[in-house]
């Protein structure tokens, strides 16, 4: 069922009684921006979903130590050794002080 802001704050009360049956939506200029559920339904949903993101970051983290890399080899902003003796040597465009 689809009500308008306007009619949800006259009739509350009958609009939270057909929420217990089924999902209310609630429209402002015939565009909805809400939907009223019953508390249950509302749980229900809730417990649903969280299993599921919970499931999909274990994932994540396992798939993360699974392929770690084993060395820097293609990583970025990593400074290697041989890549901080290089910055460290004098600048042969420079001129001699």
């Amino acid at each position: 069922m689809s009500i308008s802001i306007a009619q949800s704050r006259q009739q509350l009360s009958a609009l939270i009684a057909a929420a217990q049956l089924q999902p209310q939506i609630i429209t402002k200029r015939n565009t909805p921006v809400a939907v009223l559920v019953s508390a249950d339904y509302f749980e229900r949903s809730e417990a649903a979903v969280k299993p599921a993101a919970e499931t999909f970051y274990s994932q994540l983290l396992r798939l993360r130590e699974t392929y770690a890399p084993q060395d820097d080899t293609g990583l970025v902003g990593v400074m290697t050794a041989s890549r901080h003796s290089a910055w460290q040597r004098a600048n042969a465009f420079a001129d001699p002080a």
